[in-house]
């Protein structure tokens, strides 16, 4: 799973898409699956699904689009 810092308010947003554009795909703490600019973000990183929660601040909200997302 990939997910983003957001400079401004320091939480993290998951990746679902990255073409290399100046934006991406990424679901927000809120739950919604929205195409944001890559310069409002921190360096992406790669993380465990399976341990995401301690690691992280994700939301339920967020685990929840993501799984249902990425159908797992």
């Amino acid at each position: 799973m990939e997910l983003v810092k957001n400079k401004a308010s320091g939480k993290f947003f998951v990746v679902l898409e990255d073409t290399g554009g100046p934006d991406f795909l990424v679901i927000t703490p809120e739950g919604r699956v929205r195409r944001l600019e890559r310069r409002l973000f921190d360096t992406p990183d790669l993380f465990d699904p399976a341990e995401i929660l301690f690691k992280t601040e994700l939301t339920k909200t967020q685990v929840d689009t993501y799984s249902a997302y990425s159908g797992e």
